[in-house]
């Protein structure tokens, strides 16, 4: 589901590699995403790259500016601490929504979300999954404006993962998770939500 209409899917390819690129930390804060580098590089004319350009700046991944162009995004100290003090506020609130909701099917989704990061030998492998899992869990509340809201937090954190934490990533399986679940299985929504509160708050 995106929000500004239907993306050629060349388009979508472009943006979905560089956001990732841009996530891993590949590129340098502020540095110009040149459209004509980027329309080489995926042999694609200017038309998808825009777009894919347009939808990076979207996804707070990119910022677009008069004659300076579109360059990678960069991130504060404060900006993160803020990145973190939403989540908390809005992630508990999705989740506490659900927990009452959820169904089965919700359940077997949000179990294969966290089996993946459990088995995931890579920290990159791991982080996508760490993310699939943390929308996951959220999906089931079926807040659409809200969900649009977390998603990119989501990833400007998973930015600070790879910037801070990916060196010292060691394989383990997630406590928090599999409490996360479940409390959700037991509809314990105050057990998940304080679960997951000081889990971002690692």
């Amino acid at each position: 589901m995106h929000s500004m209409g239907v993306l050629s899917t060349k388009s979508e390819q472009i943006a979905d590699v560089l956001a990732e690129e841009i996530i891993r930390g590949e590129f340098a804060p502020g540095a110009r995403l040149g459209q004509d580098h980027i329309a080489e590089r995926f042999q694609s004319s200017h038309v998808p790259v825009r777009e894919a350009l347009q939808r990076l700046v979207q996804m707070e991944l990119a910022t677009s500016e008069p004659r300076r162009g579109v360059r990678v995004f960069s991130l504060s100290a404060s900006d993160l601490d803020d990145i973190q003090q939403m989540r908390l506020a809005l992630e508990p609130l999705a989740l506490r929504q659900a927990t009452a909701q959820l169904d089965a099917e919700d359940l077997s989704k949000i179990e294969a979300a966290r089996t993946a990061c459990d088995v995931a030998e890579d920290p990159i492998v791991w982080e996508r999954a760490n993310r699939r899992f943390h929308l996951a869990i959220l999906s089931p509340c079926a807040r659409p404006l809200l969900l649009r809201r977390i998603e990119p937090l989501q990833r400007l954190s998973a930015h600070r993962f790879h910037s801070r934490w990916r060196k010292g990533w060691v394989k383990t399986s997630d406590r928090d998770h599999g409490a996360i679940v479940e409390a959700m299985r037991a509809r314990d929504a105050d057990k998940a939500c304080h679960v997951l509160a000081r889990h971002l708050n690692r």
